[in-house]
């Protein structure tokens, strides 16, 4: 099984739309035989779902994830756990023995919510 992990240094990514670098491990018998990093491109980004189904990802482990991200993982039957903080190792070895404790209501959602009200305000002001 292959499990993804955005991540920022040694974190977990708190937006995964911001994803520049993916933790893609590879798990046996419950045991990690590999990690390998996979750089992204800015222009990878809107690909990334249809990229980790190419990696035969089985898990993807996130921060915050917009709608659009989470249907498109879930299009291509990626189990999703998301609203996850910490670091990704820890984060990993969290969810392989079953106590990764995740947030649905991760604030990242309340954030963006505002920036859509400011671009909104800017166009009704042109």
């Amino acid at each position: 099984m292959k499990i993804a992990i955005p991540i920022h240094g040694s974190r977990v990514m708190p937006r995964f739309g911001c994803t520049r670098e993916i933790m893609v491990v590879t798990v046996e018998d419950g045991r990690i035989v590999s990690t390998k990093p996979k750089t992204m491109t800015p222009e990878m980004l809107f690909a990334l779902p249809a990229v980790l189904a190419t990696e035969q990802i089985a898990v993807l482990i996130c921060g915050g994830i917009d709608p659009r991200f989470q249907h498109a993982i879930l299009a291509q039957n990626i189990q999703l756990v998301w609203g996850v903080i910490g670091e990704w190792q820890d984060v990993l070895q969290a969810y392989l023995n079953g106590t990764l404790q995740s947030d649905p209501t991760f604030c990242l959602c309340h954030g963006h919510r505002r920036g859509l009200r400011l671009r909104k305000g800017r166009q009704r002001r042109r």
